[in-house]
């Protein structure tokens, strides 16, 4: 199987493209001189097709019809596919044997199919290249039911809710998806997009229809076995229905590690030129991560931390396993917490007054409108800059692990200087704050304080006050190395001084543009064209990364060192693990600006809901829970992020870098200083709330307004 897909991977991606393509813009039905009619059974409409010039067909609408013309057309599409005449077929359905008697399709000898197994490679070829492939769409009530099972099915087995549910969508597809159909690794295999196991669905709904639950998951399994090709399992070779996982989870292992390699060979200027190809094999790469057996993953993840840090002592989860999330379900398990921070989102501009509404309903509702504008910005953006701009943190891994090899430092200490230097810093100045530190704490670690760096800090307002004249007494003289203190607080944060005061008197704070990739590029530059100035955060953020770098990758030090905050405990695992299936993402000021669709900064009251900063004055703050570890909102923007990725087949760290990529180049630094533009945003958004118009024009008028989305200055 993986080597026949990457054998028919061009072929397969170039009619995907084509497809995809017409599906955004569909032809007036009426308008469509040639057209294929394929019944569909849940509908009881007709989908029309349309042919690809790659062969197949896409569906770009639907038609109603008479019964009895449901029953023809019916036939007609089980002769294009070869399934012989079988009363089974119809009745299931829907149609009754009169009807199908009625419309003339029963034939005077019922013909006995003799057939159960699946289709061979062979015939899936020959169908394939007969133009069959797109003539039965995955049914999206059946892939609901498909996906809910499996899903069922792997927790069964031991996996997590969240890991079940990853792989069965990778399978299966997202049934909640409104675009491409909620594509799933079924859909591309030799028998061609959409065209899905018949055999193992037959299966399944046989299952459904006599309550038998190992035939319910022994089809939902050989709906992706059978496609993978992993092997031929029927419903009648299988003793029970986890008998099939571990050939599953070795399945997309292999198929994983065979997209990787493709990957690594292709090298950027391919994965460049098809902005589809990529999507697939990071997916097939993804799932085979995933599927990978539970100790395997935990050897590889044992740098992990937890998103949430519980401090009470009444609490029940202990963070230092590393598997602690936050979302959705985690933010209810508080429900006052809960009720209190969803109900400050319906003051936002964003929000209509809905009454009557539960919390759960507010809710989902604001999650839905955040993933809403967070796939508008995603398909707004070009695809060959979404492919790149997916990689912000495989970019930020290979830095990772250059400066491991470059400083002899443990990569889990590098991710987590990088986290503590991250607080309202973009990525370039970020990278640039923490190799500076790590310069000065490994390469300089000998050199001796001098008079002009003492001069420095008489010249830095911010150090240069009485509360810091102690401490500088206290490095006078002294080497990085040799600044020691029984007090780990202590030390660190008078090594955190010497870093800042040695990199100011000795460094150019100029910096460099970083490339998706993790490669430097050209400086940064002001709009006047003047080189941009990397800004020191506050000894206590210094004083974390250094303490990073000094705890040589003990990641329980390093969690504590992290803190409560959900953005920083989020953005050290998507560094160090950016493959992760647990969904971590990085929620900061710009990904909230992404997901209401307006020009925020770090002083927003919404950015504020969302970190509990309590530093914002006005419509109150959220609030956090010391038990559950959960703080603000965060939950929400999480659970709108990945639900986002999901519905574009990637990761939700991926949908956060390219949202994020294109927000900023929306609302520019230069727009959002202006704070008549900020407030015609917010009045646009205030005439959504008011339902002066609806959501479309709502972000039509944005997109006006901020004058579209700039290209990003790494291109």
């Amino acid at each position: 199987m993986a080597d026949l897909i990457q054998i028919d991977t061009d072929e397969e991606m170039d009619k995907y493209a084509e497809a995809e393509l017409i599906s955004q813009n569909p032809p007036p039905v009426a308008a469509i001189k040639e057209k294929t009619l394929n019944y569909n059974p849940i509908t009881g409409r007709n989908d029309v097709l349309t042919s690809l010039s790659t062969g197949g067909y896409v569906k770009v609408g639907e038609e109603e019809l008479p019964r009895i013309e449901q029953v023809q057309q019916y036939a007609r599409t089980l002769k294009n596919i070869g399934v012989p005449f079988d009363i089974a077929e119809y009745e299931a359905a829907g149609f009754s044997a009169e009807e199908v008697q009625a419309a003339g399709v029963m034939p005077m000898v019922q013909e006995k199919t003799g057939r159960t197994e699946p289709l061979r490679e062979g015939e899936e070829l020959r169908m394939r290249r007969e133009g069959a492939d797109m003539v039965a769409p995955l049914d999206q009530t059946l892939r609901q039911n498909t996906t809910n099972t499996l899903r069922e099915i792997f927790v069964a087995a031991g996996l997590d809710n969240y890991q079940a549910r990853q792989i069965a969508e990778g399978l299966i597809g997202n049934p909640n998806a409104t675009r491409d159909l909620g594509i799933g690794i079924a859909d591309f295999t030799p028998a061609g997009l959409f065209f899905g196991a018949q055999e193992g669905y037959r299966t399944f709904e046989r299952g459904m229809n006599t309550g038998d639950p190992t035939t319910i998951g022994m089809g939902a399994l050989e709906a992706g076995l059978s496609l993978l090709e992993a092997v031929p399992l029927t419903a009648a070779g299988a003793k029970a229905a986890k008998a099939g996982i571990p050939t599953l989870r070795q399945a997309l292992v292999d198929l994983g590690q065979g997209a990787e390699a493709r990957i690594a060979e292709r090298g950027d200027t391919t994965l460049f030129s098809n902005p589809i190809e990529p999507a697939v094999d990071q997916a097939l790469a993804m799932a085979g991560r995933i599927a990978q057996p539970a100790e395997t993953v935990a050897e590889e993840r044992l740098g992990r931390i937890s998103t949430r840090l519980p401090t009470a002592k009444a609490a029940t989860e202990d963070p230092m396993t590393g598997e602690l999330i936050v979302g959705l379900e985690e933010m209810k398990a508080d429900p006052a917490l809960y009720q209190f921070n969803v109900d400050i989102t319906k003051d936002y501009p964003n929000m209509k007054a809905v009454e009557g509404e539960d919390t759960d309903q507010t809710a989902e509702r604001f999650i839905e409108h955040v993933k809403d504008n967070l796939l508008y910005l995603h398909d707004k953006v070009p695809a060959d800059t979404r492919v790149r701009s997916q990689r912000w943190y495989d970019g930020a891994r290979n830095i990772t692990d250059s400066w491991v090899e470059e400083y002899g430092v443990p990569d889990t200490s590098i991710a987590g200087a990088l986290a503590a230097l991250s607080p309202q810093k973009d990525w370039y100045q970020n990278v640039s704050l923490a190799q500076r530190t790590l310069d000065v704490a490994i390469k300089q670690k000998d050199f001796q304080f001098t008079p002009e760096m003492e001069q420095t800090f008489r010249n830095l307002p911010a150090l240069n006050k009485p509360k810091y004249e102690p401490m500088l007494d206290m490095i006078k003289g002294k080497s990085y190395a040799e600044i020691v203190d029984e007090d780990p607080a202590v030390q660190s944060t008078l090594r955190a001084m010497f870093v800042r005061l040695y990199d100011q008197t000795y460094n150019t704070p100029d910096y460099q543009i970083v490339g998706p990739e993790g490669e430097m590029l050209d400086f940064a530059l002001t709009a006047s064209g003047d080189r941009k100035k990397a800004a020191w955060g506050s000894l206590n953020e210094i004083g974390k990364a250094v303490a990073s770098i000094d705890a040589n990758g003990d990641v329980n030090t390093i969690s504590r060192l992290m803190g409560e905050r959900h953005k920083v405990r989020n953005f050290y695992n998507n560094i160090y693990d950016p493959n992760s299936p647990l969904g971590d993402v990085t929620i900061d000021t710009h990904a909230v600006a992404a997901g209401l669709l307006r020009p925020l900064s770090g002083n927003s009251l919404e950015v504020d809901h969302n970190f509990k900063n309590m530093s914002v004055k006005g419509r109150g703050t959220t609030k956090g829970s010391a038990k559950t570890g959960v703080s603000g909102n965060y939950g929400l923007y999480a659970e709108a992020y990945r639900r986002a990725a999901q519905e574009r087949g990637i990761l939700p760290r991926q949908m956060q870098s390219i949202t994020w990529e294109a927000v900023r180049g929306l609302f520019t630094d230069r727009f959002k200083q202006s704070a008549k533009n900020v407030a015609d945003v917010d009045a646009i958004w205030q005439r959504y709330k008011n339902g002066e118009i609806e959501l479309d024009e709502t972000r039509r008028l944005v997109d006006e307004r901020a004058g579209g989305i700039n290209p990003p200055s790494w291109e």
